[in-house]
């Protein structure tokens, strides 16, 4: 399937407050943000000028504007933007971020190359570019500084297809079981195998991909690391576990533990990988 930013675009801007709340809205949701943040804090200096591509709402808007020197956003969407300026501008944050830009992570022209001492792009930017995952890529690393941190997040392919597996066999009885094998093969919901009515057409990733999109650019990997780990307990579990205040504390203390382990890398909702532009 060809990349079409519409469907970003498209989707985001019709999107609401569900990406705001969607990371404190449930125990999913705080899985992904603890384990995100402890990496942003640990390769996040204070000086740093910082792009956060794909930003929507401002979920790490806010923690980033805290952490960095200089903070410059940017997002496919004009309703996210506008609605993390407004968000911003509550927390008395706003004078924090330098600009705003709306733009896809294919073109950034409006930056110069070797901006950026770090480039921030998590969440599911890369997902949706399909066939152009490694211009966007390229993208990223041509405004990032010799030595500068690339933050990069996907959605997990494994870990989403165990979370998500009821879903999958309802969708199986609509398309078909070639069309579910289709997605296990490919990680691939397009509209030609796999039609949802949502029109979330991405390609879901697994470690390996992630290890060859990487490959044929400068960049030392400094950290591969899963997120929202414990999220295949189930939301009941996840939920139940959270009102046992005590427990909730540990496991968000095991969530950022055990995903830095390397057998658990493909097993989380997201992967997350740490690289480091060479010189």
């Amino acid at each position: 399937m060809l990349y079409n930013p519409d469907i970003p675009r498209d989707r985001y801007n019709n999107y609401g407050d569900r990406e705001w709340t969607r990371l404190e809205r449930d125990g999913h949701g705080e899985l992904l943000y603890a384990v995100h943040t402890e990496l942003l804090k640990r390769y996040i200096r204070q000086g740093d000028a910082v792009l956060e591509v794909g930003a929507g709402s401002g979920r790490y808007t806010k923690d980033l504007a805290a952490m960095c020197g200089a903070l410059t956003v940017a997002d496919i969407s004009s309703h996210q933007l506008e609605f993390n300026k407004q968000k911003m501008r509550e927390l008395g944050l706003f004078s924090k971020v330098r600009s705003y830009h709306e733009l896809d992570i294919l073109d950034m022209g409006v930056f110069g190359g070797e901006t950026f001492d770090c480039v921030v792009c998590v969440g599911g930017v890369l997902n949706y570019l399909l066939d152009r995952e490694e211009d966007g890529l390229r993208e990223a690393l041509r405004v990032l500084k010799p030595g500068g941190i690339l933050i990069a997040g996907v959605m997990s392919f494994i870990g989403a297809s165990l979370y998500y597996l009821d879903g999958i066999r309802a969708e199986k009885e609509t398309f078909g079981i070639e069309a579910t094998r289709w997605v296990f093969d490919t990680g691939t919901q397009d509209p030609v195998h796999y039609p949802v009515p949502s029109k979330h057409y991405v390609h879901m990733m697994r470690s390996a991909e992630m290890d060859a999109l990487f490959a044929p650019f400068p960049v030392t990997v400094l950290e591969r690391s899963s997120a929202g780990l414990f999220s295949l307990g189930g939301d009941a579990a996840l939920e139940n576990a959270r009102n046992d205040g005590e427990l909730w504390k540990l496991i968000l203390e095991k969530e950022i533990e055990f995903t830095k382990l390397p057998g658990t890398l493909d097993c989380g909702m997201n992967m997350i990988y740490v690289a480091q532009k060479i010189n």
